[in-house]
This record gives structure tokens, C-alpha cells and sequence, in this order.
């Protein structure tokens, strides 16, 4: 949901917000409410992406902001890649993979335009996933969205993760 309020990129960077908000255009955009499938989703995922992590693949956080330009956005979760550079702890180097998850509140259109945003920032891969449909989306730089069966994973580079263990 919109406020009404503008800011500037450096008192977004010195501001705390509750509920937090994203920075796009000046114009701060507060992130829906986790529900309980959305924050077992993430923690899920989360988990499984670990397992790359101790491979050395990269790194997973999850509610970690990004910054592209002066524009700030928060995906639920990222898989960045080795030796990404932050700054005041933001993200800063697009990650490999940005994912986002459904909220009652959002329609996947809007997740949608996110990832295009993800995109022409250089993430090259993105998972939108809806927990209570139990469906998943691949949004890939350069390629159409592609919703991905419950038998299949989802990929990114050298990442696959089964939908029947994500949804199991």
C-alpha cells in the first residue's frame, strides 16, 4: 500500500520504518503483512537454500534490502552471489535470485513488475510463489513467465528446488 509520504534516498537511509517500506520513486511503498503460510513459505525456502549456501554457491537472506539506484526494495528473499558487496547493510551488487512470495493483499501482477525491476537491475533469476494455491512461477531475465508444475523445480543457475518439497 502507497503513503503519501516522500522522501529523499538518505533519510530513507537514516529512517527505521514499522511496518518497513520499500523506497521506489521517492515514494514509499509499505510491504504487506506476512501472513502464516507466507512466513512458513519463506522459512521453508529458506532452508532449502541453505543447502547451496553450504556449498558455497552464495548466500540466503530473507526481508534483506537492495538497493537499485535510489530506489530501495526488500524481496522476501535472496540467494546472493559470492563476494556481493553491501553497504550499511544493504545490498548493493544484484543478487542471483530474488524471490517473492504471495501475499492476500497482492495480486502476481505486481510481483510480476517487481522482477522486471529485479531485472533491469541484473538479477537474472526470479521465483514468485503463492502458498496458499501452492503454485510457482519463474520470472528469468530475457525469458517469459513460466508457471512450473508441482512435479518440476524451480531453477536458478545451479539452484533447483523441487515444488513438491517446497509445498510438501
Amino acid at each position: 500500500m502507497a503513503t503519501a509520504l516522500r522522501t529523499s534516498l538518505e533519510e530513507y537511509l537514516r529512517s527505521h520504518y514499522e511496518p518497513e517500506c520499500e523506497l521506489i520513486g521517492g515514494e514509499l511503498f509499505q510491504k504487506p503483512m506476512g501472513t502464516l503460510e507466507h512466513m512458513d513459505m519463506e522459512t521453508t525456502l529458506e532452508l532449502i537454500l541453505r543447502r547451496f549456501q553450504s556449498m558455497g554457491k552464495g548466500r540466503v537472506a530473507h526481508e534483506l534490502s537492495i538497493r537499485q539506484g535510489d530506489d530501495v526494495r526488500i524481496p522476501d528473499l535472496v540467494f546472493t552471489r559470492p563476494g556481493a558487496q553491501f553497504q550499511n547493510g544493504i545490498l548493493i551488487d544484484p543478487p542471483l535470485l530474488c524471490v517473492e512470495i504471495l501475499s492476500p493483499s497482492q495480486r502476481p501482477s505486481e510481483l510480476f513488475a517487481k522482477c522486471e525491476a529485479y531485472h533491469a537491475w541484473g538479477v537474472p533469476y526470479c521465483w514468485i510463489i503463492d502458498p496458499v494455491k501452492k503454485l510457482a512461477w519463474e520470472y528469468h531475465q530475457d525469458s517469459p513467465v513460466q508457471l512450473i508444475p508441482l512435479t518440476a523445480s524451480l531453477k536458478a543457475g545451479e539452484i533447483a528446488v523441487g515444488c513438491n518439497e517446497l509445498f510438501a
